[in-house]
């Protein structure tokens, strides 16, 4: 028969005590790292008719997009810029700097996005031509489509970035 010394006892207490909190933190570790492994809603957002637009002239416009969370479907304000280029593409820019995320504005004066932060700066199509940013503003994914009813040219928008910051 085996004897079981106090020693011995106090280990096994432990073993067990330590098991059993790792049982239990399973489900709290789980719903911490869930949200890593959920794919972002990707979701397309009619914004309205296109206003008229001034070639290589910002127009700042409010877009309600949701945050594209998985548990969060709530829209939130974001503000975009829209620019007609020389060839008639329309680019959508984000306000959001590429180097730490501040929010940019457009100087019509300076005919330049600027970010007060770090003093990024971006031409009207959003090229980084100053500052520390790493890479252009980025670019909201969108559309146009024509109205059947109305004839107006439509934009949608997708709760997503072209490439990311």
């Amino acid at each position: 028969m085996l004897r079981l010394t106090r020693r011995r006892m106090v280990q096994l207490t432990g073993l067990g005590a330590a098991a059993i909190g790792l049982m239990l933190s399973i489900p709290a570790i789980g719903f911490l790292l869930s949200p890593l492994f959920q794919k972002t809603r990707e979701t397309w957002v009619r914004v309205g008719a296109l206003p008229d637009l001034t070639v290589d002239q910002p127009k700042p416009i409010t877009l309600k997009v949701p945050s594209g969370e998985a548990y969060d479907t709530t829209p939130v304000d974001r503000i975009a810029y829209l620019v007609r280029k020389s060839d008639g593409a329309t680019l959508v820019l984000t306000n959001t700097c590429s180097h730490m995320q501040c929010d940019v504005h457009f100087d019509p004066t300076l005919q330049q996005f600027l970010c007060p932060c770090h003093g990024g700066l971006y031409d009207v199509h959003g090229n980084n031509i100053g500052g520390p940013p790493p890479s252009p503003l980025p670019q909201w994914v969108h559309r146009l489509e024509p109205d059947p009813q109305t004839g107006q040219t439509i934009l949608f928008v997708k709760n997503a970035y072209d490439e990311s910051i």
